[in-house]
């Protein structure tokens, strides 16, 4: 609290002074935020000592992938900037409880009572400094570096606590992205850490409780098109040296040696047309070695691809619409690894307080595995269309999104063992059909008021056969911006 007000007081005392700029905005919602969730809240329980003493649950990702895009029910907002040049922005919310949101039949975004507010740190606080190619941006955010929200590459975590270096002069564009991970692991995968290792490890194990992701996009950018190389390093158990930070030599210091699990992705645009693009992603990770400390063990090269098309189409005076189809498939070990801090997510620990310790089903924390690649994760073969429109004066928007989905047993959080090659993969497929719709009109102002709905038939839904369902849901609400 008191760096709210620290940042009060400077905003009051630089306001005046010239080039020097700030912000202070505050934002009220009210409504039901409806969503498709998993059946059961936790579908594991990651860590219990003693009884009913402390424990850690699993929440299904697709729970905690919606649970991100509930709003607040208020929100502060700070800035600050010099000229143009230097921008600070952070976010101070208050939203629902992850537990509370999901056993509400209503969706409700709002609350009064105190043990159904979220505990959690705020998703958005950056300071960004820009200059004529390009910027560095740091603090807590969603980097931007891919043509979609269902990219292969970063398409999976809600934020990230990150350094962003974009380098873009002439044809040339370059990105560097230094990413701090939740290093927090059971006493389980504390055991494995100690034990487990992979071919050319040479028995070797690293322990240090940290995990860094650092990635390089490096490519050329013209007025038809882009092509880039994408070069993703998570180094786990060791901390960071200077030759595995520094974007002159990280790209070639890839020795997977026990704690570096590296994937390369190629990256291609093609815009034939005005307001329009085709885009291609092509990852490759865990690409076999000639040299194995494992006799007879030949492994296989993990895969996955991501091809889509957008287009805008301007309607002058009435606005402008966007469309968007992608297509995903993901290999069942996408993202995985034997060893637990090699393995490419970024844990988020939500805190609640939502029941009280002697009630039967309490928890300490509710844990989330986000993928850093796909948001969906492995073992998916999945179709999107996405469609907007944005009125003339942006006071008017609405978004429809649909989606066939299918999917395999091979959660990321898995063991990597477990899951075999595509070919041997589970016969008991998920399959999801999804359709969601939000309206929202600003002609109020300082009010927003937005409506929505959607639906999602299931077969096999959590992979188990048989399990077949129709969720509905409705999204309506006014804020209030001031």
């Amino acid at each position: 609290m008191k760096n709210i007000f620290l940042f009060l007081l400077l905003l009051v005392a630089f306001s005046q002074a010239e080039n020097i700029g700030g912000s202070v905005g505050i934002k009220i919602n009210a409504g039901v935020w409806g969503a498709p969730t998993a059946g059961v809240f936790a579908v594991d329980t990651i860590e219990k000592f003693g009884g009913n003493d402390w424990m850690a649950l699993r929440v299904p990702l697709q729970t905690g992938r919606y649970f991100e895009t509930l709003p607040a029910f208020f929100v502060l907002s700070l800035g600050a900037n010099y000229k143009e040049d230097f921008l600070i922005h952070a976010e101070f919310p208050l939203r629902r409880d992850i537990e509370a949101w999901h056993k509400d039949p209503y969706k409700r975004v709002y609350t009064l009572d105190p043990s159904e507010l979220d505990l959690n740190v705020p998703t958005e606080a950056w300071g960004q400094w820009n200059n004529p190619a390009g910027f560095v941006k740091f603090g807590r955010f969603k980097p931007e570096i891919a043509p979609t929200p269902n990219s292969i590459v970063l398409g999976g975590a809600p934020h990230h606590d990150a350094i962003h270096w974009k380098f873009a002069a002439g044809i040339a564009r370059y990105d560097f992205l230094i990413v701090s991970l939740n290093a927090w692991l059971s006493e389980s995968e504390k055991e494995e850490q100690k034990t487990v290792t992979i071919p050319n490890a040479r028995n070797r194990t690293y322990t240090e409780p940290t995990k860094n992701l650092l990635l390089h996009k490096v490519g050329i950018e013209g007025r038809f098109g882009y092509i880039s190389i994408i070069e993703q390093s998570l180094v786990g158990g060791k901390y960071l040296d200077f030759r595995d930070v520094s974007p002159f030599m990280a790209w070639h210091n890839n020795f997977n040696y026990g704690y570096t699990k590296m994937s390369t992705t190629l990256e291609a645009g093609l815009r034939p047309a005005k307001n329009s693009e085709f885009y291609w992603q092509f990852a490759m990770e865990d690409i076999e070695s000639p040299v194995g400390e494992t006799l007879g063990d030949k492994g296989y090269t993990t895969l996955a691809f991501l091809a889509g098309y957008k287009q805008k189409v301007p309607l002058g005076i009435y606005g402008d619409i966007e469309s968007r189809i992608d297509a995903v498939n993901t290999d069942p070990h996408f993202n995985n690894n034997k060893v637990p801090l090699q393995k490419m997510t970024s844990r988020k620990i939500y805190s609640s307080n939502f029941r009280k310790q002697e009630e039967p089903y309490f928890a300490d924390m509710y844990i989330v595995d986000y993928p850093l690649g796909y948001r969906r994760g492995p073992d998916a073969l999945d179709f999107w269309w996405n469609l907007k429109y944005t009125s003339a004066n942006k006071k008017i928007n609405a978004e429809l999104e649909s989606a066939y989905l299918r999917q395999g047993d091979c959660e990321v959080y898995e063991d990597h063992d477990d899951c075999s090659k595509r070919e041997k993969s589970s016969k008991i497929e998920e399959r999801l059909f999804l359709m969601d719709f939000t309206v929202g009109v600003e002609n109020f102002q300082p009010l927003r008021i937005y409506a929505g709905a959607g639906f999602q038939n299931a077969k096999n839904k959590d992979n188990i056969s048989g399990n077949d369902r129709n969720d509905k849901w409705v999204k309506a609400g006014v804020s209030i911006s001031l």
